[in-house]
């Protein structure tokens, strides 16, 4: 007999549930009966819109990556100096990987598991996120706030200093005193150096590897 068909509303409302069981306890503790009681279905319809767990896991956090673009978008369109911006940005997305500290984990595990378009989504839309934040640091730069660099390299280096301090971070350690230690040692580093005193028309923005005048 032919199963019933399949609905986005079902989809839609299994990933809401799921995502709010996730934001809840770790990856490891939950089960797929505690999602299924959360949206009041049985687990058996859970499995026929996906496979696993893990495949679940990730499609609530995809689902939240667009709140979170959003929450991006506004920290770095916002008309704030480069401190706020990077201290914004920095706690936006701690405080959302706060509880989902599994995901980078299992996005590794499942990426080889995505369609070809499914991962070229997932990596646009990243890109799009990373050059948002590469904009500010090429403005700051060409006004002689911050040294040339490699605009897209450094906001993938605070991505992974982010990453690192989701990961790794001990219990006893706190949203707020991390996005300040991850925006310290971006900007400034772990010397007292003084910042350049070049001037802005001397400097030369960086964008791709390749220098512009």
């Amino acid at each position: 007999m032919r199963g019933r068909k399949k609905s986005d509303e079902t989809r839609l409302a299994i990933v809401n549930g799921a995502a709010e069981v996730f934001a809840q306890h770790d990856f490891d503790e939950v089960l797929t009966d505690d999602i299924a009681q959360r949206v009041g279905i049985g687990k058996g319809t859970i499995y026929r819109y996906f496979r696993s767990k893990d495949e679940l896991y990730l499609a609530a956090i995809s689902e939240g990556l667009s709140a979170l673009r959003t929450a991006v978008e506004k920290v770095t369109a916002a008309d704030t100096d480069l401190r706020t911006t990077v201290e914004g940005l920095t706690g936006t997305m701690i405080s959302y990987f706060w509880r989902r500290r599994d995901f980078f984990v299992l996005l590794h595990r499942l990426e080889a598991k995505l369609s070809e378009q499914e991962r070229v989504d997932w990596q646009k839309s990243r890109d799009e996120v990373v050059a948002l934040m590469a904009c500010r640091l090429e403005q700051a730069a060409a006004r002689g706030e911050i040294a040339a660099v490699n605009a897209r390299l450094a906001v993938e280096a605070l991505f992974g200093m982010i990453r690192g301090v989701c990961v790794y971070r001990a219990e006893r350690d706190r949203a707020g005193e991390l996005t300040q230690l991850v925006s310290d040692i971006f900007l400034r580093g772990l010397t007292k150096a003084e910042p350049s005193s070049q001037p802005a028309s001397k400097l030369k923005v960086v964008r791709g590897g390749k220098p512009r005048s």
